[in-house]
């Protein structure tokens, strides 16, 4: 498969250092395998990303297309496509 773009936002971008990145995938990665591979490769996004128990935060919000992963019927066993906009989002926090 060709590489994935991924876009981040917010507090995310300065751990990775861009907008934007590439990276490769295997065939029928899921979103934990793209979690995984940006781990990977940007180490101090494990925080970010993981759990201490290595599942995905459920806080963190990685977009397919715009499709939030959380409500998606696979959830983080969502195959990931090339051709999908890949958004990753801190936790939003905030209000009184």
């Amino acid at each position: 498969m060709p590489p994935v773009r991924v876009n981040f936002f917010a507090t995310l971008r300065p751990v990775v250092g861009q907008k934007t990145v590439e990276i490769d995938l295997p065939e029928g990665a899921t979103v934990t395998d793209l979690a995984e591979a940006l781990v990977a490769r940007y180490p101090g996004l494990r925080p970010h990303l993981f759990n201490e128990d290595g599942t995905l935060h459920h806080s963190v919000h990685i977009l397919l297309d715009g499709r939030d992963y959380h409500y998606m019927p696979q959830k983080e066993r969502t195959p990931v496509h090339q051709a999908q906009r890949i958004d990753i989002f801190p936790p939003v926090g905030g209000g009184a």
